[in-house]
């Protein structure tokens, strides 16, 4: 790149060929219900060409400039991305520099041709490349520009899907900035979708990735290992609605705030969908053929560490600042979904079993045992380390958990009172020895010297 202008002088795609191994996870874990070609390993040269292509498509915009646009996906309504007719002259997503990259929204039903499930150059692409390179005639400077690029800018606010956001925006308070994502506009209603195609994917992952017999099952681990992380991928696309605030880029000149508070509701509904869909055991995802196939145990790790990743999301340090803050700035204290509320929302989920003064199988456990690990860690956070303190200088601050740490222990301590309730209407051993230890962990936190 010419330093002095930007011009880009020379660039370059360097692909490897692990890139073939990736989209084949990806493209199976996502639609492989929908597409016969994938049922079988390895693919046919004439899909995999076209997943190799879409990559292509998306490195050449690097080559000419153009940054990840991560607010592509959660900007088309979730029920275009199911219509053939919109998918056929939209996409799935409206930018291919988006990570969005198959339609897992997509049902059976919905008929879609093939081609569409793959992404493709969209309009917001278009719309950045006419901002970036289209010639400005009258303008004799790059100063005398200005005007009509802001002027083309602004068409993002009647037209959402022109709008962007960077690598540095994903991650962050805005649920409609992430990655590998799809219908994020909605992602309770996408990941519900996703999930029942996870399901009926699940039932194709032993046939598929078992067809040539003189292999190993090297492939069969690593298929299901996909499925597992693409279901824990979709899952976490619904934490960050709960704690979130939705942002459009502006300028001075135009009015309303940047950032705005998700609604209360919205927030709720994704937390009761955490409970139901995401840390309530998925049974679909345990196939006892495919098990007994890789390992002689292991599988409680496996189900239990996707949904830890999930939780660590929900509670992470930052959401619960943020949720702090957007109380304590909110106007009317009836329009926010409080640290509190979701604190209580999250344990009678987590807890159900204590009662309905049923038994906890080896599954939820695992769950509870890592949901006070979590709570754990911030009642009593250990000392930063020097790593801790050197990302910091990069990626911000630690959060210190001072602001919400009251709260916390109050949970543990509603808590504690419920285990002990708890203990003495069970009859199952296993249970009430997880309950009783649940309570010595509490107690251990809370340093109450009982």
């Amino acid at each position: 790149v010419d330093p002095r202008t930007g011009e880009i002088l020379d660039a370059d795609v360097q692909m490897y060929h692990n890139i073939l191994d990736l989209q084949r996870e990806w493209y199976f874990s996502q639609v492989g219900h929908l597409d016969k070609r994938a049922q079988r390993f390895p693919f046919p040269d004439t899909l995999m060409g076209r997943l190799v292509q879409f990559v292509v498509a998306h490195e050449v915009g690097h080559t000419l400039g153009f940054r990840h646009n991560f607010k592509g996906s959660s900007m088309y309504p979730l029920d275009s991305i199911r219509s053939r007719s919109w998918v056929t002259k939209m996409g799935h997503s409206p930018s291919i520099m988006d990570y969005a990259r198959f339609n897992y929204v997509a049902q059976p039903e919905d008929n879609l041709p093939l081609e569409t499930l793959t992404p493709k150059v969209g309009p917001y692409d278009k719309f950045a490349t006419m901002w970036g390179y289209a010639p400005i005639a009258a303008a004799r400077t790059p100063e005398a520009e200005l005007p009509k690029l802001d002027e083309w800018a602004r068409l993002q606010d009647s037209i959402p899907w022109y709008r962007f956001s960077d690598d540095a925006s994903a991650g962050q308070a805005d649920p409609g900035e992430q990655t590998e994502s799809v219908g994020d506009a909605d992602a309770v209603r996408a990941t519900t979708l996703g999930f029942k195609n996870i399901a009926r994917i699940m039932k194709l992952v032993e046939p598929a990735s078992t067809a040539d017999k003189t292999k190993d099952f090297s492939l069969l681990k690593e298929t299901y290992d996909g499925v597992i992380g693409q279901w824990t991928l979709e899952a976490n696309h619904v934490t960050k609605i709960i704690g979130g605030v939705d942002r459009q880029e502006k300028r001075v000149s135009q009015s309303g705030p940047v950032w705005t508070p998700v609604p209360r509701a919205r927030q709720k509904t994704a937390m009761k969908f955490l409970n139901d869909e995401v840390f309530t055991t998925p049974a679909y995802l345990t196939d006892v053929s495919i098990l007994r196939k890789l390992e002689s145990d292991g599988n409680i790790g496996r189900v239990a560490g996707a949904q830890a990743r999930v939780l660590s999301s929900l509670v992470s340090n930052a959401r619960l600042q943020r949720m702090i803050e957007l109380e304590a700035t909110a106007g009317s204290k009836a329009s926010v979904y409080s640290l509190g509320e979701m604190l209580t929302d999250l344990r009678r989920g987590l807890w159900k079993e204590i009662y309905a003064g049923q038994a906890v199988d080896a599954y939820r456990r695992r769950l509870q045992a890592t949901y006070l690990e979590a709570m754990a860690s911030k009642i009593k956070p250990a000392a930063p380390s020097a790593q801790d303190v050197a990302l910091a200088a990069f990626f911000g601050p630690i959060v210190n958990t001072r602001d919400f740490r009251p709260l916390l222990k109050d949970e543990m301590r509603t808590l504690d009172r419920e285990l002990a309730a708890a203990i003495g209407r069970t009859g199952d051993r296993a249970t009430r020895a997880h309950l009783q230890d649940a309570r010595d962990q509490i107690e251990a936190m809370l340093d109450t010297g009982k």
